[in-house]
Order: C-alpha cells, then structure tokens, then sequence
C-alpha cells in the first residue's frame, strides 16, 4: 500500500475532506428530515428538536478542547478517533427505535463533529508550505460550502426514494474510508506536551458555548422572555465573561484567546463572524421559505439552492487563485462582501410567484462572490499563526464559526417570527407572510453589512508569502 501512497499533503487533503464532508452535510441534512421523525415516533415537529439542538450542543462543546487534545495526543490520532466516533453514532441514530436513542446518538454523533473539523483544518494547514495554503484553502472551501448547500437536496432525495434512516447510514462508507485512508497515509502522531488540561477554560468554554447555542436555538420558539432561554443565556454570558479573565492567566489555556492579539488573524476572525451568521442564515431562510411558504418539497428546495456552491465552485477553481495571486485578499475581501451582502438583500424583492429559475440564479451569483471572500479568508488567516499554534488557532475558528452559525439563524428566525401571522416558525400564506420572509432576509443581509468595513483592514503586505505560487 505505500506505493499507492499519494503525496502527503494529497493524502492530508483527501482525508481531511472525507471528514469534513460527513461532518457538515450531516449538519444540515438533517433539517429537512424533521416532520418525517415527528411522523415516526408520534410527535410534533418541535418535539423532535432535540435531534438538531442536542447534536449542535455536544459539537459545540467540542470544539474548545480540540486543539488541546490535538497537541497532547497527535492530530491523526485525535482525527481518526472523531471519525469513528461519528460514524458509529450515525450507524445508532440510523438503528435508532425511539426518539431517546436517535437524540442520544446525535449528542455522540455532535462530540465527534466537533473534533473533526479544528483538528483536520490544523493537519492540512500544517502539511502545506504557506505558499501553497491558498490552493489548500481552494480545495477545502469547495467541500464546506457545497456541503451545507446540497444538504437539504440529498436530505429530500433519500427521505423520498429510501427513509430517513438513510440520512444517517449514508455517512457510513464515508466515514470507513476516511479513517482507512487516515490509517494507511496520514503520518504518525505529532503529539507534544501542551501542558495540563485547562480544566476551568474548558468548562467555561465548552460549558458557556453550550448553553449559548441552546438558547439561540431556543429562542425564536419559545420567546426570548422565557425562562427556558433567559437561564442558560445568562449562564453563558456570565461563563464566557469568566472565560476571558481565566484563560488571561492560565498557563496552557484550553482555548488560546492570546492568538487574537495578532492583528490579522483577529481581523479575519471578525470578518468571519459577520460572514457566516449572513451566509448561513440565508440558507436558512432560504428553505424555510420554498417549503414552508411557497409549498414546495425539500428536493426542490434543494435543487433550487445549489446553484450557490457551483458559483463557488467555479470561481474558486477558475479564477480565484489567479485573483489571490494578482489582487490580494483585500480588494477579494471588499469586493465579494460587496456583492454578497447586495445579492443577500436582493431576497427581499421575492414574492408569492417569483420563479425558481430566477431565485436559483440569485444563488449562483451570491456563490461567485461567496467564493471570493471565503477564499480569501481562508488563504490568509493563518499566515501569521506559528505551526505549533494552528491547532489551538483552528479551535478558535471553529468555535466563532460555530457560534455565529448560531446567531445569525437565532436573529433571522426571530425576525421572521416577529412578523409572522402566525407568530412562529411555521406555514405561513398571503401578503403578511411574505413580508414575515422578506423582512428575515433584509435582517440576513443586514448582519453581513459589517463585513465591508472590517474587510478594509486586511494588508495584503501580511500574506504576500502565500502569494507565490498559487494555480
């Protein structure tokens, strides 16, 4: 098998892919599939919740303590063990007889997710020489944006031509050829000595995102006055205050905020933050409004969705790295926020008859400026991040990636709720209800508006290594 042995950061980049893959589809996938588990064990779409948000807790959880565990016990060993967790989860969640066991096995199935990516995004970025991170960034940006955007058009094929448990065991045969693969090409352990385990940074981290995420998620259902979202928001707030003070002074801090007091990969982070709570929220909205509204069926919704990651796709490919190479992400920067805060506002414009071909189209040109930003950002924000710390930093990433996931779907359903006759999250018909959805996109593209501004302070002087050769 050594001779099949593919160049390393090849071999780095197929199985970090296969991972990243399993891991983000099934983020998303699942969304589609709730009224059909309500169906399954008799009861209604909000009790079956907790299938998204124990899944979301658990790989929020997660993320903080990756780069620790990466550090202390080896990168391909901590990746290859979140790839057997998550796929012997999906295996349980697609076995599953009761809603306990699928919402059991989605807490497990969250722990591994939450590992793969911080961990995987350090591997690769570790085996690339910065001059070729932003063709590493090329390929892995294809795989996370195409991934949640065909989650809900492979979640509707497999739900209408098999079952939901088809979600689930899809994952299967990916996940078996990640750690195959992981086990045959990935080199042995890099494991060090971090230190001891930051056990309060850890709490505080994993424990306040956590609670923040289910409060989020919990909001736009419940209201926001309830106790059921009031308690763990304020738990959070209160822990993540705390968190700051603790991991100030920690000798080995389980989430290393000290990586933030380098100017560009804190700009990148907070470019990020706006970026994704807009990027995901429009997805969201996006769905929600074709099958909710409009009445169409989650294939599709799906369908209608995808020409966004083949914008991505071509941009990234075609004529993104030749742009990197010549422009810099900072002109990439602020001409695709631009444009994909304008076409994220275009949404407000849709009506009770507007055609799929027309909304699809809307999606591809938001891919293509998509592709310029997330390129970008994902070339550049480790440049001046030393390789003992890319673990640590990639943690980090995730965790704000994840949060703003969180916010921005929390703000956009809250708008819509606000607005809805029905004042909730379910069908709504009629002038009303269109004006519910359209005032959740002007708020989808309103968070993306930051963006533009904070895009102006990347130097393109402060990536100019992984400017020479990228194809």
């Amino acid at each position: 098998m050594r001779t099949l042995r593919p160049e390393y950061k090849l071999a780095v980049t197929a199985v970090y892919i296969a991972g990243l893959f399993i891991q983000i589809l099934d983020s998303t996938v699942v969304n589609v599939a709730l009224p059909s588990l309500a169906d399954e064990f008799g009861v209604d779409v909000t009790g079956v919740e907790w299938v998204v948000v124990g899944f979301g807790l658990t790989l929020a959880a997660g993320i903080p303590a990756a780069g620790w565990f990466a550090d202390r016990f080896g990168a391909k060993r901590v990746f290859l063990t979140a790839i057997v967790i998550f796929t012997l989860a999906s295996a349980a969640c697609g076995a599953a007889q009761s809603l306990d066991q699928l919402v059991a096995a989605r807490i497990a199935q969250g722990l591994g997710a939450g590992l793969i990516t911080p961990v995987g995004s350090a591997m690769l970025y570790r085996a690339y020489p910065l001059e070729e991170r932003a063709k590493a960034a090329n390929t892995v940006l294809s795989v996370a944006v195409i991934a949640p955007a065909i989650g809900p058009t492979v979640g509707g094929l497999l739900i209408e031509t098999v079952s939901w448990r088809a979600i689930f065991l899809v994952n299967l045969p990916i996940g078996a050829l990640a750690f195959i693969l992981g086990v045959l090409w990935l080199k042995p352990d890099d494991a060090g000595e971090p230190g001891p385990l930051d056990v309060p940074g850890l709490v505080l981290s994993s424990g306040g995102l956590a609670l923040g995420v289910y409060a989020l998620s919990s909001g736009p259902d419940v209201g926001w006055l309830s106790s059921r979202v009031l308690v763990p928001a304020v738990v959070s707030l209160i822990a993540l205050t705390a968190l700051v003070f603790v991991e100030r002074r920690a000798a080995a801090p389980a989430l290393a905020l000290r990586l933030l007091s380098e100017r560009l990969f804190r700009t990148c982070n907070l470019l990020g933050v706006f970026l994704y709570m807009g990027f995901v929220s429009q997805i969201f909205m996006l769905t929600l409004y074709l099958q909710r509204f409009r009445g169409y069926s989650a294939l599709e919704a799906g369908l209608t969705s995808s020409p966004m990651p083949i914008g991505v796709l071509l941009f990234s490919n075609l004529i993104g790295g030749r742009l990197y190479q010549q422009v810099g992400p900072r002109r990439m920067l602020i001409v695709g926020s631009i444009g994909v805060t304008v076409l994220t506002l275009a949404f407000t414009l849709v009506g009770t008859d507007t055609s799929l071909p027309l909304i699809g189209g809307g999606m591809f040109v938001r891919g293509l400026f998509l592709g310029s930003v997330f390129l970008a950002i994902q070339s550049a924000i480790y440049v001046k991040v030393e390789t003992k710390d890319l673990a640590r930093a990639a943690s980090l990433f995730n965790t704000q990636r994840q949060a703003s996931n969180a916010i921005g779907v929390a703000v956009t359903a809250t708008a819509l709720a606000a607005f809805a006759p029905t004042g909730g999250l379910g069908p709504t018909s009629g002038a009303d209800g269109l004006a519910a959805y359209q005032a959740a996109f002007l708020v989808a593209g309103l968070l993306m508006v930051p963006t533009l501004i904070v895009a102006t302070f990347v130097r393109d002087e402060d990536v100019a290594a992984t400017r020479q050769t990228v194809s």
